[in-house]
C-alpha cells in the first residue's frame, strides 16, 4: 500500500489523509510505521498527500439562454413566444438567478430531451453542399 512515501527531492514523508488520522492516534500500527520512518529521516517534514479530484465533465455546458432561444427559434419557431414566457414565469418565482436558469434549463431539457440529435439529424449533408458537375468536366470547360 502506498500509505507513506519517502519524497526525497522536496525533503517531505508524504503520507495519506487516512493514513495521518490513524497516525497521531498512539499505539497504532500507523503510528509506529511514522515513527520508524521518522527516525530514519529526522531531518524531513511530514505532508498529508492532497487527494486528487476526479473531474467531472459538465453536462450542461454550453446549454446557455442564447442557445436555447436560437435553438428553439430554428427548430421550433412557433414556440419561442412560449420559451421567453417561461423565462418571464420563472423569474417572477425566484429571486436568485441561478434558480431561474436551472428552472428554465430543466423546462428546456424536459420539453427538448434529444436537441444534440435534432441539431445533427437537421445538418446538410456534405453531396447537397457541392455541385453535382465532376471537377473533370469543370476543368476542362475553363480550358
Amino acid at each position: 500500500m502506498r500509505d507513506i512515501t519517502v519524497d526525497f527531492i522536496a525533503n517531505k514523508i508524504v503520507v495519506t489523509k487516512g493514513f495521518y488520522a490513524n497516525a497521531i492516534i498512539p499505539a497504532t500500527e500507523e503510528n509506529e510505521r511514522l515513527r520508524t520512518v521518522l527516525s530514519d529521516y529526522p531531518n524531513m517534514k511530514v505532508s498529508v498527500r492532497e487527494s486528487s479530484r476526479k473531474s467531472t465533465s459538465n453536462k450542461f455546458k454550453g446549454l446557455t439562454y442564447r442557445y436555447m432561444r436560437k435553438f428553439i427559434s430554428v427548430m421550433d419557431n412557433e414556440n419561442l413566444d412560449v420559451f421567453e414566457r417561461v423565462i418571464l414565469h420563472f423569474e417572477g418565482l425566484y429571486m436568485e438567478n441561478g434558480e431561474v436558469y436551472a428552472a428554465v434549463r430543466d423546462w428546456f431539457l424536459e420539453n427538448y430531451p434529444a436537441h444534440k440529435e435534432m441539431i445533427v439529424a437537421a445538418v446538410p449533408t456534405r453531396e447537397a453542399a457541392f455541385s453535382s458537375v465532376p471537377v473533370a468536366e469543370e476543368n476542362a470547360a475553363a480550358a
